[in-house]
This record gives C-alpha cells, structure tokens and sequence, in this order.
C-alpha cells in the first residue's frame, strides 16, 4: 500500500513538471487581466507551472481571453511540444461567472481547477455624482461586464474600498488602476453583493 501512494505521488509531481502554464494573451480588456489571470490559473491548476526559461515542458497551455459581443470569450491551446495537442474554449457574460464556468471544463486532462467556496462580500466607492438607482452594474475601464446588478447602500460594512469611480446612470465605472483588483477577486470566486457609496 506505501509502495502505491509513493508511486502515485512521484506520478502527479512528473505530470506536474511537464505541463506548462504561458502568460495569457489578452484581447479589447484591461491590460492587468493578463498578469492576474494567469496568476489566477497558476494558484488553482493542479498540474501545471508557470513556464520558466531554459525549461522544457511536454506540454504546454496557452490560454487567452477577449472581449466580443458584450461577452468574455476564453480559451485555452494545449500544445505537445511544437504541435497543436487540444483545444478548449467557454463563453461567459460576467467576469463573476468566469470561476464557475471554468470549472465546466474541469474534467480535461491538463485542467483541473481546485475547488473555491463562494464569498459574499461588499466594496465602497466614493462616487463622482449622485445615484438614483438602487442597483448598478459593475463595468471596467473597457467596458466588459464585471458583475450583474449589484444592490447599493449607503452605510455597511465592507471587505475592500475602491476609492473613486465614475457613475453613468445605473454603471459603475471602475477605473484601469483598479479593475485588475476586482477582476482578481471575482476569479476566487468572491460575489459582490453590496456596493456601498459615499459622494
């Protein structure tokens, strides 16, 4: 029985090696969703490295991630060597929908994304006019939807304070300097349930 599991545990930690993680090539998004998805996908792949120079990797995994249609289009090429080896690719509406999605394709061979309990948490803005609406979406800086309608309150308790952002109607602008961060913690699958304001 000892003989088996140490077997397997050199098994994982080989396959490990050999499997390379690219940085992600980005496309019509914040430049900073490049650094922190692929940052993202290091932490959560069970089997795979970031690609470090002068390594050789069996297999390697490109992944990129655009903005088309009012939606994220996501893709990840596998490579063995020089050779296109497979190919996997969602679609999704909402960056807060990006973990959840991405855990459909994880069953594949080289992507096995480690499990991350939903949070509810809340942010304060301070706004650059008054709202009149009850609920906002959440926009980047390039206009990619971050969340669905959030609720908004004037008084609460909150996990992170973005500082300032613009208000346009019922759309939370998020500024470049601070897009990556909410990016980030929808990926670790964080809900942001309120938003509170202050003007």
């Amino acid at each position: 029985m000892k003989k088996f599991v140490l077997l397997a545990l050199v098994s994982t930690a080989v396959n490990a090696q050999e499997i390379g993680l690219a940085k992600t090539n980005v496309e019509n998004l914040p430049e900073s969703y490049s650094e922190v998805f692929t940052k993202f996908l290091a932490d959560t792949l069970e089997s795979a490295e970031l690609v470090q120079k002068n390594k050789n990797y069996l297999f390697t995994i490109y992944p990129s991630i655009s903005w088309e249609g009012k939606a994220y289009n996501i893709c990840f090429k596998t490579y063995k060597i020089d050779n296109l080896y497979s190919s996997s690719c969602i679609t999704v509406n909402y960056a807060e929908d990006i973990y959840d999605r991405l855990k459909t394709i994880s069953n594949n061979e080289f992507f096995k994304i480690k499990n991350i309990p939903p949070q509810s948490i809340s942010i304060k803005v301070k706004l650059d006019k008054p709202l009149t609406y009850n609920k906002v979406k959440i926009v980047s800086s390039k206009g990619d939807n971050l969340t669905r309608y959030v609720s908004v309150f004037k008084e609460g308790d909150t996990n992170i304070d973005l500082g300032n952002v613009n208000a346009n109607l019922n759309i939370i602008l998020i500024p470049e300097e601070k897009t990556g961060e909410v990016f980030k913690l929808l990926l670790e699958n964080k809900k942001i349930e309120k938003l509170i304001t202050t003007f």
